[in-house]
């Protein structure tokens, strides 16, 4: 029973620590302060050709528009590709915070139940199982990114989106302009690192308390 429970516990924490990247994806792509952040170290506005106040308008609406704001593009200067576009990433933000919620809840049931079968046992140990079956992976596509990012950029969007709506041209599309390769790239760097500071907190949290109780 110890060793299902262990099992379960693994699992859970799988679960959790896939819930909190979601959350932090879903968070920094609903932030336009963190547009207006990257954007600014990539030389925009000028490159895009806008004006600061436009750019942090059309930041807004963007941000807006993902948070689950369907009205927050009307008015917008983007063609209708690119709003076709951006309503099939509206589509994955759907997803990705319907499956976040259910994460949450996976996690919950699942660590209750290993937690109960396990009595507790080898609880940092199974937390960093759990932490490494997700970060494992997503390091070796992160190595990947850091090689070759227009490779990896190109996969990614191939497997998420069913259309070539997302290949945009400078010259005609006004997202492209706004939100570069580059823009990408940083804003994944961003997600990596808030994300490794949400998961690494669990383990750290669990090893506080189990430490502190010996001055207790």
């Amino acid at each position: 029973m110890k060793k299902w429970g262990m099992a379960l516990c693994a699992l859970g924490w799988s679960c959790l620590f896939a819930a909190l990247l979601l959350m932090v994806v879903v968070s920094c792509g609903t932030n336009d302060g963190i547009y207006r952040e990257l954007q600014e170290a990539n030389g925009l506005p000028e490159a895009a050709g806008v004006t600061q106040e436009e750019m942090e308008r059309l930041d807004g609406m963007l941000a807006g528009y993902l948070a689950g704001d369907e009205a927050a593009l009307d008015g917008s200067p983007f063609n209708e590709k690119e709003l076709a576009h951006m309503r099939d990433v509206l589509g994955l933000f759907d997803l990705a915070r319907a499956v976040r919620n259910a994460l949450f809840v996976a996690a919950a049931v699942l660590l209750a139940a290993g937690l109960w079968l396990s009595r507790g046992a080898r609880l940092l140990p199974m937390c960093f199982i759990g932490l490494a079956a997700l970060v494992l992976p997503l390091g070796v596509f992160a190595l990947w990114a850091a090689a070759d990012f227009s490779s990896a950029f190109t996969v990614f969007h191939e497997t998420l989106f069913t259309n070539d709506l997302w290949l945009l041209d400078p010259e005609t599309d006004l997202l492209l302009r706004l939100l570069p390769e580059q823009f990408f790239a940083d804003f994944a760097g961003v997600i990596a690192v808030r994300a490794l500071a949400y998961m690494l907190a669990v383990p750290l949290a669990i090893f506080g308390v189990r430490f502190g109780r010996r001055f207790i």
